[in-house]
């Protein structure tokens, strides 16, 4: 499940004047623990202000789809339900993710108690979240690279504080 919030959390920003943006997503993700390395993919669907699909074509089946303060996910046939005002960690997670999506990584960085710094690096922009202290769960560091062109994500690295690393590439947008 983890994997599923990381992922999404990574996704999409909107540009000002999209409803709805979909793309394809390509996922790496390096456990530190076991030394094994994840790979997946799919496609993403992202409608404002807070309906959020992601499904998996590699492993086929797989979903994660946010729908308001609800969080629904099938991860390799395993399905459950979370009511994120019910769950404040899972609130979290959703406060965080919706924020990143909107491309309010402001307010991402005050809720996770994050220093944010921006670089501009070729036509992009860079956003760095780097938590001030260390914790026993959550995000080292995100990284987002966000087209300068229309603020939509290209490439996130979300590294966790256990050393599991996750980048996800998104390409082909279509902006409805």
């Amino acid at each position: 499940m983890k994997k599923l919030l990381t992922i999404v959390i990574a996704m999409l920003t909107f540009a000002a004047s999209a409803q709805r943006v979909e793309c394809h997503f390509t996922e790496t993700k390096f456990i530190k623990a076991s030394g094994k390395t994840i790979e997946g993919e799919g496609n993403l669907k992202l409608t404002l202000p807070d309906k959020f699909e992601l499904n998996y074509t590699k492993p086929a089946g797989d979903y994660f789809i946010i729908n308001g303060k609800t969080m629904s996910i099938n991860l390799r046939g395993k399905k459950s339900v979370v009511d994120t005002e019910k769950n404040p960690a899972m609130k979290a997670q959703r406060n965080t993710l919706m924020n990143c999506i909107s491309g309010n990584w402001k307010q991402a960085a005050a809720e996770n108690n994050a220093e944010a710094s921006v670089a501009e690096k070729g036509g992009n922009k860079v956003v760095t979240l780097t938590a001030k202290k260390a914790a026993p769960r959550g995000y080292s560091k995100i990284v987002i690279t966000y087209r300068k062109s229309d603020n939509l994500p290209s490439e996130l690295v979300f590294e966790e504080f256990n050393g599991t690393v996750t980048t996800y590439k998104m390409t082909n947008f279509v902006k409805k």
